[in-house]
């Protein structure tokens, strides 16, 4: 004779303490996120073969325009305008970088060193600024013992060049 077979008891998973912890985890993410700030000014900048990454915090950058306007930004809106790299006009509500001149400029990176904040300086510069706005930087950086500087550069495409020393597709004849 056959043994009776037994009912199966039906399983339920209940997936509303899984729902939680993804919705916990995506509010964790999403308040944590560090977006990058937008940009004071747009520089084109010039392209080199260099390939060397920022770090992500801990400096200053200089920005020089076609004009020969001067920003200096951290990564963060909040230090830059505590620390009067930014300034906020009458009736707006965003901070704006603040114009400086190239003697203003050790000054702030050693009150920005004091309250380590800043551990590197990063000069970005347009293709199209005049050299002498660059070079008065960089003097008065090295007058004041701030004598290493990185350059952000554009990367430049390899095949490109190649193509440029070659003579072929620059229109010129052989």
């Amino acid at each position: 004779m056959a043994a009776p077979k037994r009912r199966r008891i039906p399983v339920s998973i209940d997936m509303t303490p899984m729902v939680d912890i993804a919705f916990l985890l995506l509010i964790f993410f999403m308040t944590t996120t560090q977006f990058k700030k937008p940009e004071e000014v747009e520089v084109q900048i010039p392209s080199s073969h260099s390939i060397v990454k920022l770090p992500a915090n801990g400096m200053i950058v200089i920005t020089v325009t076609k004009k020969s306007d001067i920003f200096m930004t951290t990564e963060d809106a909040a230090i830059d305008y505590a620390n009067g790299l930014s300034e906020i006009t009458a009736g707006q509500r965003i901070a704006r970088g603040k114009k400086f001149t190239a003697e203003k400029i050790p000054p702030t990176i050693h009150q920005l060193q004091i309250k380590r904040l800043v551990n590197r300086v990063v000069l970005k510069a347009d293709k199209d600024a005049p050299y002498s706005t660059i070079e008065s930087i960089m003097e008065t950086l090295q007058k004041n013992d701030l004598n290493i500087v990185n350059l952000v550069t554009d990367i430049e495409d390899e095949r490109a060049v190649a193509l440029d020393l070659s003579g072929e597709g620059t229109g010129t004849a052989k």
